[in-house]
Protein backbone atom coordinates (compact mmCIF):
# COMPACT_ATOMS: atom_id res chain seq x y z
CA UNK A 1 0.00 0.00 0.00
CA UNK A 2 1.75 2.98 -1.15
CA UNK A 3 2.45 5.64 1.53
CA UNK A 4 0.02 8.10 -0.28
CA UNK A 5 -3.27 6.04 0.69
CA UNK A 6 -1.77 5.62 4.55
CA UNK A 7 -1.56 9.31 5.12
CA UNK A 8 -4.87 9.85 3.54
CA UNK A 9 -6.31 7.29 5.61
CA UNK A 10 -4.51 8.85 8.92
CA UNK A 11 -5.44 12.07 7.93
CA UNK A 12 -9.02 11.64 7.25
CA UNK A 13 -9.91 9.39 9.71
CA UNK A 14 -11.50 7.07 7.69
CA UNK A 15 -11.73 4.89 10.82
CA UNK A 16 -13.40 7.00 12.77
CA UNK A 17 -16.43 7.39 10.70
CA UNK A 18 -17.95 4.54 11.99
CA UNK A 19 -16.23 3.20 15.02
CA UNK A 20 -17.51 -0.57 15.81
CA UNK A 21 -19.94 -0.67 18.56
CA UNK A 22 -20.04 3.33 19.43
CA UNK A 23 -22.70 4.14 16.79
CA UNK A 24 -26.44 4.13 17.58
CA UNK A 25 -28.34 3.01 14.79
CA UNK A 26 -29.42 5.32 12.02
CA UNK A 27 -33.19 5.88 10.55
CA UNK A 28 -33.82 6.63 6.99
CA UNK A 29 -32.97 9.87 5.74
CA UNK A 30 -30.94 12.71 6.38
CA UNK A 31 -29.12 12.69 10.11
CA UNK A 32 -26.05 13.37 11.91
CA UNK A 33 -24.54 13.03 14.77
CA UNK A 34 -23.97 15.98 17.22
CA UNK A 35 -21.59 15.67 20.24
CA UNK A 36 -22.33 17.10 23.89
CA UNK A 37 -20.06 19.06 24.70
CA UNK A 38 -20.00 21.99 28.44
CA UNK A 39 -21.48 19.19 30.39
CA UNK A 40 -22.58 15.67 30.62
CA UNK A 41 -20.27 12.71 30.96
CA UNK A 42 -17.88 15.60 30.57
CA UNK A 43 -17.88 16.58 34.18
CA UNK A 44 -16.98 12.66 35.16
CA UNK A 45 -13.94 13.07 32.96
CA UNK A 46 -13.27 16.65 34.73
CA UNK A 47 -13.30 13.82 38.20
CA UNK A 48 -10.95 11.71 37.27
CA UNK A 49 -8.64 14.24 35.62
CA UNK A 50 -8.84 15.87 39.27
CA UNK A 51 -7.82 12.59 40.68
CA UNK A 52 -4.55 11.84 38.20
CA UNK A 53 -3.07 15.39 39.27
CA UNK A 54 -4.51 14.60 42.96
CA UNK A 55 -2.57 11.18 42.87
CA UNK A 56 0.44 12.00 40.58
CA UNK A 57 1.25 15.29 41.39
CA UNK A 58 0.78 14.74 45.12
CA UNK A 59 3.58 12.02 45.22
CA UNK A 60 5.73 14.28 42.86
CA UNK A 61 5.33 17.72 45.59
CA UNK A 62 5.68 15.72 48.36
CA UNK A 63 8.89 13.60 47.58
CA UNK A 64 11.52 15.71 49.13
CA UNK A 65 10.06 14.40 52.46
CA UNK A 66 10.75 10.56 51.59
CA UNK A 67 13.90 11.60 50.03
CA UNK A 68 15.46 12.98 53.16
CA UNK A 69 14.95 9.52 54.49
CA UNK A 70 16.23 7.92 51.77
CA UNK A 71 19.40 10.20 51.92
CA UNK A 72 20.12 9.07 55.37
CA UNK A 73 19.73 5.01 54.77
CA UNK A 74 21.79 4.81 51.97
CA UNK A 75 24.39 7.50 52.71
CA UNK A 76 23.88 9.79 49.80
CA UNK A 77 24.74 13.15 49.14
CA UNK A 78 21.97 15.83 48.05
CA UNK A 79 23.29 16.06 44.33
CA UNK A 80 23.01 12.15 44.01
CA UNK A 81 20.10 11.62 45.85
CA UNK A 82 18.06 14.60 44.11
CA UNK A 83 18.87 12.44 40.63
CA UNK A 84 15.65 10.14 41.65
CA UNK A 85 13.73 13.32 41.78
CA UNK A 86 14.94 15.21 38.68
CA UNK A 87 14.42 12.02 36.51
CA UNK A 88 11.34 11.29 38.21
CA UNK A 89 9.56 14.89 37.04
CA UNK A 90 11.84 15.33 34.04
CA UNK A 91 10.35 12.34 32.23
CA UNK A 92 7.34 13.12 32.99
CA UNK A 93 7.54 16.62 30.99
CA UNK A 94 9.76 14.93 28.48
CA UNK A 95 7.52 12.07 27.70
CA UNK A 96 5.01 15.08 26.38
CA UNK A 97 5.27 14.62 22.41
CA UNK A 98 5.51 10.60 22.95
CA UNK A 99 2.76 10.40 25.10
CA UNK A 100 0.73 13.05 23.01
CA UNK A 101 1.70 10.99 19.69
CA UNK A 102 0.04 7.53 21.96
CA UNK A 103 -3.19 9.64 22.66
CA UNK A 104 -3.18 11.11 19.17
CA UNK A 105 -3.67 6.94 17.59
CA UNK A 106 -5.09 4.99 20.77
CA UNK A 107 -7.11 7.56 22.66
CA UNK A 108 -7.18 9.04 26.58
CA UNK A 109 -7.86 6.15 28.10
CA UNK A 110 -5.49 3.33 26.97
CA UNK A 111 -2.71 5.92 27.38
CA UNK A 112 -3.83 7.12 30.68
CA UNK A 113 -4.14 3.24 31.59
CA UNK A 114 -0.96 2.13 30.05
CA UNK A 115 0.69 5.06 32.15
CA UNK A 116 -0.44 3.52 34.96
CA UNK A 117 0.25 0.08 35.38
CA UNK A 118 3.99 1.14 33.82
CA UNK A 119 4.23 4.01 37.35
CA UNK A 120 2.82 1.24 39.51
CA UNK A 121 5.30 -1.61 38.46
CA UNK A 122 7.83 1.40 39.02
CA UNK A 123 6.46 2.24 42.64
CA UNK A 124 5.91 -1.07 43.56
CA UNK A 125 9.59 -2.59 42.70
CA UNK A 126 10.66 0.44 44.57
CA UNK A 127 10.45 -1.22 47.86
CA UNK A 128 12.97 -3.61 47.41
CA UNK A 129 15.26 -0.67 46.50
CA UNK A 130 19.06 -1.86 47.68
CA UNK A 131 20.74 1.62 46.92
CA UNK A 132 20.40 5.16 45.04
CA UNK A 133 21.13 3.88 41.64
CA UNK A 134 17.89 1.71 42.03
CA UNK A 135 15.63 4.38 42.82
CA UNK A 136 16.94 6.15 40.16
CA UNK A 137 15.83 3.76 37.73
CA UNK A 138 12.49 2.27 39.52
CA UNK A 139 11.23 5.44 40.58
CA UNK A 140 12.87 8.03 38.02
CA UNK A 141 12.90 6.12 34.88
CA UNK A 142 10.04 3.84 35.31
CA UNK A 143 7.66 6.18 37.09
CA UNK A 144 8.38 9.24 35.38
CA UNK A 145 7.41 7.20 32.12
CA UNK A 146 4.13 6.09 33.53
CA UNK A 147 3.60 9.48 35.02
CA UNK A 148 4.42 11.14 31.74
CA UNK A 149 1.78 8.98 29.63
CA UNK A 150 -1.06 9.44 32.45
CA UNK A 151 -0.35 13.46 32.66
CA UNK A 152 -0.57 14.84 28.60
CA UNK A 153 -4.50 12.84 28.03
CA UNK A 154 -5.79 14.03 31.61
CA UNK A 155 -5.32 17.47 29.86
CA UNK A 156 -6.43 16.88 26.47
CA UNK A 157 -9.62 14.67 27.40
CA UNK A 158 -11.01 17.89 30.03
CA UNK A 159 -10.13 20.24 26.60
CA UNK A 160 -11.74 17.91 24.65
CA UNK A 161 -15.06 17.31 26.24
CA UNK A 162 -15.26 21.28 27.00
CA UNK A 163 -15.48 24.59 24.74
CA UNK A 164 -17.30 27.55 26.65
CA UNK A 165 -16.55 26.37 30.19
CA UNK A 166 -13.06 24.82 29.39
CA UNK A 167 -11.57 27.52 31.67
CA UNK A 168 -13.49 25.92 34.53
CA UNK A 169 -12.86 22.43 33.62
CA UNK A 170 -9.29 22.38 33.24
CA UNK A 171 -8.91 24.52 36.89
CA UNK A 172 -11.11 22.27 38.54
CA UNK A 173 -8.67 19.43 36.92
CA UNK A 174 -5.41 20.83 37.74
CA UNK A 175 -6.24 22.03 41.44
CA UNK A 176 -5.92 18.76 42.19
CA UNK A 177 -2.32 18.73 42.31
CA UNK A 178 -2.51 21.12 44.93
CA UNK A 179 -4.90 19.36 46.64
CA UNK A 180 -2.58 16.43 46.48
CA UNK A 181 0.54 18.22 47.79
CA UNK A 182 -1.77 18.73 51.03
CA UNK A 183 -2.64 15.60 51.05
CA UNK A 184 0.19 13.34 50.57
CA UNK A 185 3.00 15.57 52.72
CA UNK A 186 1.36 14.29 55.98
CA UNK A 187 0.53 10.70 54.30
CA UNK A 188 3.91 10.23 53.62
CA UNK A 189 5.18 11.60 57.13
CA UNK A 190 3.05 9.47 58.74
CA UNK A 191 4.00 6.17 56.68
CA UNK A 192 7.53 7.15 57.09
CA UNK A 193 7.28 6.40 60.54
CA UNK A 194 6.42 2.48 59.84
CA UNK A 195 9.16 2.11 57.10
CA UNK A 196 9.88 3.85 54.13
CA UNK A 197 9.41 1.03 51.92
CA UNK A 198 5.98 0.90 53.32
CA UNK A 199 5.47 4.56 51.52
CA UNK A 200 5.92 3.23 48.07
CA UNK A 201 3.83 0.11 48.67
CA UNK A 202 1.01 1.99 49.72
CA UNK A 203 1.82 4.37 46.90
CA UNK A 204 1.36 1.76 44.20
CA UNK A 205 -2.31 0.67 45.13
CA UNK A 206 -2.91 4.34 44.70
CA UNK A 207 -1.24 4.88 41.61
CA UNK A 208 -2.95 1.98 40.38
CA UNK A 209 -6.03 3.59 41.11
CA UNK A 210 -5.27 6.33 38.32
CA UNK A 211 -6.11 3.73 35.74
CA UNK A 212 -10.00 3.59 37.13
CA UNK A 213 -9.76 7.31 37.03
CA UNK A 214 -8.38 6.54 33.44
CA UNK A 215 -11.35 4.43 32.21
CA UNK A 216 -13.72 7.61 32.86
CA UNK A 217 -12.07 8.57 30.15
CA UNK A 218 -14.80 8.25 27.07
CA UNK A 219 -15.08 9.51 24.36
CA UNK A 220 -18.03 12.43 23.37
CA UNK A 221 -21.31 11.59 23.57
CA UNK A 222 -23.27 12.05 20.58
CA UNK A 223 -27.15 13.36 19.87
CA UNK A 224 -28.86 12.11 16.54
CA UNK A 225 -30.12 15.19 14.83
CA UNK A 226 -32.29 13.94 12.11
CA UNK A 227 -34.91 16.71 10.60
CA UNK A 228 -33.75 20.33 8.83
CA UNK A 229 -35.02 22.48 12.01
CA UNK A 230 -33.17 20.77 14.78
CA UNK A 231 -29.80 20.67 12.08
CA UNK A 232 -31.15 24.62 11.96
CA UNK A 233 -31.16 24.94 14.97
CA UNK A 234 -27.89 23.29 16.68
CA UNK A 235 -25.69 25.08 13.68
CA UNK A 236 -27.25 28.42 14.42
CA UNK A 237 -26.04 27.86 18.48
CA UNK A 238 -22.71 26.86 17.38
CA UNK A 239 -22.24 29.82 15.22
CA UNK A 240 -23.53 32.09 18.13
CA UNK A 241 -21.08 30.06 20.12
CA UNK A 242 -18.17 30.25 17.85
CA UNK A 243 -17.82 26.81 16.75
CA UNK A 244 -18.45 27.46 12.92
CA UNK A 245 -18.87 30.44 10.68
CA UNK A 246 -22.30 30.79 8.41
CA UNK A 247 -22.24 32.33 4.95
CA UNK A 248 -25.61 33.61 4.03
CA UNK A 249 -25.51 31.94 0.32
CA UNK A 250 -24.15 28.98 1.29
CA UNK A 251 -24.67 28.34 4.99
CA UNK A 252 -21.89 27.33 7.17
CA UNK A 253 -18.14 27.25 5.70
CA UNK A 254 -15.35 24.93 6.41
CA UNK A 255 -18.34 22.22 7.89
CA UNK A 256 -18.76 18.64 6.17
CA UNK A 257 -22.05 16.54 6.72
CA UNK A 258 -21.44 12.95 6.50
CA UNK A 259 -24.58 10.89 6.34
CA UNK A 260 -25.45 7.36 4.76
CA UNK A 261 -28.70 6.06 3.63
CA UNK A 262 -29.20 2.70 5.17
CA UNK A 263 -27.54 0.49 8.19
CA UNK A 264 -25.85 -1.97 5.31
CA UNK A 265 -23.56 1.19 4.98
CA UNK A 266 -22.79 1.61 8.89
CA UNK A 267 -21.72 -2.08 9.29
CA UNK A 268 -19.49 -2.17 5.83
CA UNK A 269 -17.15 0.07 8.15
CA UNK A 270 -15.19 -1.51 10.74
CA UNK A 271 -13.48 1.90 12.62
CA UNK A 272 -11.42 -0.05 15.16
CA UNK A 273 -9.05 -2.62 12.25
CA UNK A 274 -9.35 0.16 9.56
CA UNK A 275 -11.28 -2.16 6.68
CA UNK A 276 -13.51 -0.41 4.81
CA UNK A 277 -16.27 -3.13 3.41
CA UNK A 278 -17.65 -3.45 -0.27
CA UNK A 279 -20.73 -0.96 0.51
CA UNK A 280 -21.06 0.99 -3.03
CA UNK A 281 -21.97 4.00 -1.37
CA UNK A 282 -19.73 4.84 2.21
CA UNK A 283 -20.75 8.54 2.21
CA UNK A 284 -23.98 8.52 0.16
CA UNK A 285 -25.44 12.20 1.51
CA UNK A 286 -23.10 15.05 1.48
CA UNK A 287 -24.67 18.49 2.42
CA UNK A 288 -24.36 21.63 4.21
CA UNK A 289 -23.35 20.96 7.71
CA UNK A 290 -21.05 19.27 10.64
CA UNK A 291 -20.03 16.24 11.00
CA UNK A 292 -19.39 15.49 15.14
CA UNK A 293 -18.66 11.61 14.19
CA UNK A 294 -15.69 11.11 16.81
CA UNK A 295 -14.02 8.87 18.26
CA UNK A 296 -11.74 7.88 20.97
CA UNK A 297 -9.42 6.94 18.55
CA UNK A 298 -9.93 10.11 16.33
CA UNK A 299 -6.12 12.09 15.86
CA UNK A 300 -6.58 14.50 18.89
CA UNK A 301 -3.40 15.99 18.38
CA UNK A 302 -4.63 17.45 14.68
CA UNK A 303 -6.89 19.83 16.63
CA UNK A 304 -5.04 22.68 16.95
CA UNK A 305 -6.42 24.01 20.35
CA UNK A 306 -6.17 20.98 22.47
CA UNK A 307 -3.30 22.31 24.88
CA UNK A 308 -5.58 25.40 24.71
CA UNK A 309 -6.83 25.42 28.41
CA UNK A 310 -8.49 28.55 28.66
CA UNK A 311 -12.50 29.29 27.32
CA UNK A 312 -12.27 29.33 23.52
CA UNK A 313 -14.50 32.04 23.62
CA UNK A 314 -11.88 34.45 24.64
CA UNK A 315 -9.95 33.60 21.47
CA UNK A 316 -9.43 36.08 18.58
CA UNK A 317 -12.47 36.08 16.99
CA UNK A 318 -10.81 35.16 13.66
CA UNK A 319 -8.95 32.27 15.51
CA UNK A 320 -12.05 30.61 17.53
CA UNK A 321 -13.84 28.33 14.54
CA UNK A 322 -12.83 24.91 15.60
CA UNK A 323 -12.50 23.16 11.71
CA UNK A 324 -15.74 20.79 12.56
CA UNK A 325 -15.08 22.15 16.07
CA UNK A 326 -11.37 20.52 15.54
CA UNK A 327 -12.79 16.86 15.99
CA UNK A 328 -13.87 15.59 12.56
CA UNK A 329 -12.22 15.78 9.25
CA UNK A 330 -10.89 18.90 7.74
CA UNK A 331 -12.37 19.76 4.01
CA UNK A 332 -15.17 21.42 3.02
CA UNK A 333 -17.22 18.68 1.57
CA UNK A 334 -16.14 15.51 0.23
CA UNK A 335 -15.76 15.75 -3.60
CA UNK A 336 -15.88 13.05 -6.12
CA UNK A 337 -12.42 12.54 -6.21
CA UNK A 338 -12.27 11.67 -2.62
CA UNK A 339 -15.28 9.26 -2.98
CA UNK A 340 -12.76 7.67 -5.43
CA UNK A 341 -9.93 7.33 -3.39
CA UNK A 342 -12.24 5.78 -1.09
CA UNK A 343 -13.69 3.85 -3.11
CA UNK A 344 -9.81 2.30 -4.29
CA UNK A 345 -9.37 2.50 -0.43
CA UNK A 346 -11.75 -0.84 -0.06
CA UNK A 347 -10.29 -4.10 0.82
CA UNK A 348 -7.02 -3.06 0.82
CA UNK A 349 -6.80 -1.30 4.78
CA UNK A 350 -5.62 -4.94 6.12
CA UNK A 351 -3.84 -5.24 9.53
CA UNK A 352 -0.73 -5.18 8.39
CA UNK A 353 -1.18 -1.73 6.80
CA UNK A 354 -3.23 -0.35 9.90
CA UNK A 355 -0.21 -1.32 12.01
CA UNK A 356 1.89 0.38 10.02
CA UNK A 357 -0.68 3.60 9.34
CA UNK A 358 -0.53 4.03 13.43
CA UNK A 359 3.19 4.18 13.65
CA UNK A 360 3.57 6.60 10.72
CA UNK A 361 0.81 8.39 12.61
CA UNK A 362 2.92 8.78 15.86
CA UNK A 363 5.69 9.21 14.40
CA UNK A 364 4.39 12.14 12.34
CA UNK A 365 2.63 14.02 15.67
CA UNK A 366 6.05 13.60 17.55
CA UNK A 367 7.42 15.55 14.19
CA UNK A 368 5.02 17.63 14.27
CA UNK A 369 5.83 18.39 18.25
CA UNK A 370 8.88 18.87 18.16
CA UNK A 371 9.63 20.78 14.99
CA UNK A 372 12.95 23.38 15.96
CA UNK A 373 11.51 26.04 12.99
CA UNK A 374 9.39 27.51 15.66
CA UNK A 375 12.74 28.33 17.64
CA UNK A 376 13.43 30.85 14.96
CA UNK A 377 10.81 33.06 16.59
CA UNK A 378 12.36 35.51 18.67
CA UNK A 379 9.14 35.51 21.00
CA UNK A 380 8.91 31.77 20.96
CA UNK A 381 12.71 31.73 21.84
CA UNK A 382 12.51 34.14 24.97
CA UNK A 383 9.67 32.31 26.26
CA UNK A 384 11.30 28.87 25.68
CA UNK A 385 14.26 29.86 27.38
CA UNK A 386 12.16 31.35 30.26
CA UNK A 387 10.53 28.10 30.44
CA UNK A 388 13.89 26.36 30.58
CA UNK A 389 14.64 28.69 33.80
CA UNK A 390 11.77 28.38 35.50
CA UNK A 391 12.07 24.88 35.58
CA UNK A 392 15.63 24.71 36.99
CA UNK A 393 13.87 26.60 39.65
CA UNK A 394 10.54 24.69 39.78
CA UNK A 395 11.45 21.46 42.35
CA UNK A 396 14.41 22.12 43.98
CA UNK A 397 12.79 24.08 46.67
CA UNK A 398 10.25 21.39 46.83
CA UNK A 399 12.63 19.18 46.95
CA UNK A 400 14.82 20.10 49.55
CA UNK A 401 12.41 22.35 51.91
CA UNK A 402 11.76 19.23 54.24
CA UNK A 403 16.05 18.62 54.45
CA UNK A 404 16.29 22.59 55.01
CA UNK A 405 13.75 22.56 57.44
CA UNK A 406 14.86 19.94 59.44
CA UNK A 407 18.64 21.28 59.81
CA UNK A 408 17.02 24.34 61.30
CA UNK A 409 15.62 22.23 64.39
CA UNK A 410 11.81 21.73 63.19
CA UNK A 411 10.26 18.41 63.54
CA UNK A 412 9.54 15.78 60.86
CA UNK A 413 5.66 16.70 61.44
CA UNK A 414 6.13 20.63 61.26
CA UNK A 415 8.41 19.73 57.33
CA UNK A 416 5.02 18.06 56.32
CA UNK A 417 3.02 20.53 57.23
CA UNK A 418 4.88 23.35 55.70
CA UNK A 419 4.92 21.31 52.51
CA UNK A 420 0.91 21.09 52.68
CA UNK A 421 1.47 25.06 53.18
CA UNK A 422 2.28 24.76 49.44
CA UNK A 423 -0.38 22.86 48.07
CA UNK A 424 -3.45 25.14 50.02
CA UNK A 425 -1.79 28.15 48.58
CA UNK A 426 -0.80 26.92 45.04
CA UNK A 427 -4.36 25.73 44.90
CA UNK A 428 -6.02 29.55 45.61
CA UNK A 429 -3.38 30.79 43.89
CA UNK A 430 -4.88 28.43 40.65
CA UNK A 431 -7.81 29.37 41.23
CA UNK A 432 -7.25 33.23 41.41
CA UNK A 433 -5.23 32.74 38.42
CA UNK A 434 -8.03 31.37 36.04
CA UNK A 435 -10.49 34.21 37.72
CA UNK A 436 -8.32 37.19 36.76
CA UNK A 437 -6.12 35.95 33.89
CA UNK A 438 -9.72 36.16 31.26
CA UNK A 439 -11.00 39.46 32.45
CA UNK A 440 -10.13 42.81 31.78
CA UNK A 441 -8.50 45.01 34.55
CA UNK A 442 -9.34 48.67 36.11
CA UNK A 443 -6.20 50.18 34.87
CA UNK A 444 -4.98 52.26 31.54
CA UNK A 445 -4.47 49.41 30.16
CA UNK A 446 -6.19 46.88 31.54
CA UNK A 447 -8.36 45.81 28.40
CA UNK A 448 -5.86 43.88 26.67
CA UNK A 449 -6.43 40.89 28.02
CA UNK A 450 -3.15 39.20 26.40
CA UNK A 451 -1.04 42.06 27.65
CA UNK A 452 -2.65 41.45 31.14
CA UNK A 453 -1.77 37.47 31.08
CA UNK A 454 1.57 38.84 30.42
CA UNK A 455 2.05 41.37 33.27
CA UNK A 456 0.32 38.73 35.75
CA UNK A 457 2.75 36.06 34.73
CA UNK A 458 6.07 37.95 34.72
CA UNK A 459 5.22 39.51 37.96
CA UNK A 460 4.65 36.29 39.54
CA UNK A 461 7.61 34.72 38.55
CA UNK A 462 9.49 37.65 39.67
CA UNK A 463 8.00 37.89 43.03
CA UNK A 464 8.47 34.52 43.67
CA UNK A 465 12.00 34.61 42.86
CA UNK A 466 12.47 37.42 45.24
CA UNK A 467 11.26 35.16 47.90
CA UNK A 468 12.93 32.53 47.11
CA UNK A 469 15.88 33.58 47.29
CA UNK A 470 15.03 35.29 50.38
CA UNK A 471 15.16 31.31 52.33
CA UNK A 472 18.09 32.07 53.66
CA UNK A 473 16.04 34.91 56.24
CA UNK A 474 13.75 32.42 56.99
CA UNK A 475 14.94 30.62 60.60
CA UNK A 476 11.89 29.36 62.01
CA UNK A 477 8.82 27.17 61.37
CA UNK A 478 5.98 30.40 60.73
CA UNK A 479 8.35 32.37 58.57
CA UNK A 480 9.46 28.75 56.73
CA UNK A 481 5.52 27.92 56.53
CA UNK A 482 5.06 31.82 54.91
CA UNK A 483 7.61 31.11 52.38
CA UNK A 484 6.45 27.75 50.76
CA UNK A 485 2.65 28.85 50.95
CA UNK A 486 3.78 32.29 49.21
CA UNK A 487 6.16 30.02 46.83
CA UNK A 488 3.35 28.08 46.23
CA UNK A 489 0.70 31.00 45.44
CA UNK A 490 3.15 33.03 43.23
CA UNK A 491 4.00 29.73 41.11
CA UNK A 492 0.49 28.98 40.50
CA UNK A 493 0.31 31.34 37.13
CA UNK A 494 3.71 29.25 35.64
CA UNK A 495 1.10 26.16 35.48
CA UNK A 496 -1.67 28.06 34.61
CA UNK A 497 -1.03 30.32 32.01
CA UNK A 498 1.49 28.04 30.16
CA UNK A 499 -0.51 27.01 27.37
CA UNK A 500 -2.44 30.29 27.28
CA UNK A 501 0.60 32.83 26.94
CA UNK A 502 1.69 30.06 24.00
CA UNK A 503 -1.37 31.27 22.25
CA UNK A 504 -1.13 34.85 23.06
CA UNK A 505 2.61 34.75 21.75
CA UNK A 506 2.11 33.07 18.73
CA UNK A 507 -1.14 32.09 17.87
CA UNK A 508 -3.68 28.92 17.93
CA UNK A 509 -2.41 27.57 14.77
CA UNK A 510 1.41 26.71 16.28
CA UNK A 511 0.32 25.85 19.71
CA UNK A 512 0.76 21.80 19.10
CA UNK A 513 4.19 22.58 18.16
CA UNK A 514 4.95 24.96 20.21
CA UNK A 515 3.60 22.92 23.50
CA UNK A 516 5.50 20.16 22.41
CA UNK A 517 8.40 22.30 22.24
CA UNK A 518 7.87 23.90 26.14
CA UNK A 519 7.68 20.33 27.75
CA UNK A 520 11.13 19.27 25.92
CA UNK A 521 12.73 22.52 27.24
CA UNK A 522 10.77 21.68 31.24
CA UNK A 523 12.01 18.12 30.99
CA UNK A 524 15.23 19.43 30.60
CA UNK A 525 15.04 22.44 33.59
CA UNK A 526 13.62 19.65 35.54
CA UNK A 527 16.51 16.97 35.12
CA UNK A 528 19.39 19.49 35.53
CA UNK A 529 17.66 21.77 38.37
CA UNK A 530 17.85 19.61 41.18
CA UNK A 531 21.00 18.11 41.08
CA UNK A 532 22.53 21.90 40.98
CA UNK A 533 20.93 22.54 43.95
CA UNK A 534 21.58 19.07 45.51
CA UNK A 535 25.50 20.11 44.42
CA UNK A 536 25.74 23.37 45.91
CA UNK A 537 24.35 22.01 49.21
CA UNK A 538 27.16 19.75 49.54
CA UNK A 539 29.90 21.76 48.22
CA UNK A 540 28.62 24.89 50.98
CA UNK A 541 27.42 22.57 53.89
CA UNK A 542 24.02 24.52 54.03
CA UNK A 543 21.01 24.79 51.83
CA UNK A 544 20.99 28.54 51.56
CA UNK A 545 22.73 28.74 48.56
CA UNK A 546 20.59 26.62 46.60
CA UNK A 547 17.49 28.74 47.33
CA UNK A 548 19.48 32.02 46.13
CA UNK A 549 20.18 29.57 43.22
CA UNK A 550 16.96 28.98 42.40
CA UNK A 551 15.54 32.44 43.02
CA UNK A 552 17.67 34.44 40.38
CA UNK A 553 17.02 31.59 38.01
CA UNK A 554 13.36 32.79 38.66
CA UNK A 555 13.65 36.00 38.36
CA UNK A 556 15.54 36.28 35.61
CA UNK A 557 12.73 33.67 33.72
CA UNK A 558 10.26 36.78 34.89
CA UNK A 559 11.94 39.30 33.85
CA UNK A 560 13.43 38.36 30.94
CA UNK A 561 9.67 38.25 29.25
CA UNK A 562 9.19 42.35 29.67
CA UNK A 563 11.17 42.62 26.57
CA UNK A 564 8.75 40.23 24.20
CA UNK A 565 5.93 43.19 23.58
CA UNK A 566 8.76 45.39 22.52
CA UNK A 567 10.01 42.56 20.45
CA UNK A 568 6.72 41.79 19.06
CA UNK A 569 6.01 45.63 18.05
CA UNK A 570 9.66 45.44 15.89
CA UNK A 571 8.11 41.74 14.50
CA UNK A 572 4.94 43.80 13.28
CA UNK A 573 7.01 46.85 11.91
CA UNK A 574 9.09 44.68 10.05
CA UNK A 575 6.60 42.68 8.33
CA UNK A 576 4.88 46.08 7.21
Amino acid sequence: MSEALIEMTAQDELSVLMKKGEVKERKEGSMQYVPIVDGGWGWVVVVGSFFIHVFADGIVYSFGILLEIVMKEFSASNAKASVIISLLTGLTLGMGPVASAITNKFGCRVTTILGSLIATTGCATSYYATSVEYLMLSVGCVMGIGFGLMYCPAIIIVTTHFEKKRSMATGIAVCGAGVGTVVFAPISEALIKISWRTVFAVYAVIVLMCSLCGATFRSLTFVAVEDETKKKKVLEEDEKNGFIEMDEENGPLSTTLLASHNQQNINDIEGKNGKLGPSKSLISDISHGRSRGISESTGFITVKDVFYTSSMNELPQTECHRSLTSLNIKDDKLNLKEEEKISKARGILRSKVACKTKIIVICRTMEKMTDISLLANPVFLFYAISNLLTSIAFNSPLVFLPSHATSLGLTPTQSASVISAFGIMNTVGRILVGLISDRKLPCKYGKDRALNRLWIYVSSLSLCGLLTAGVLFCDGYITLAMYSGLFGLTLSSYVCLTSVLLVDLIGIEKLTNAFGLILLFQGIGTVIGPPISGQLADLTGSYDMSFVFCGVALLISGLMLVFVPQIQRNQTVAVA
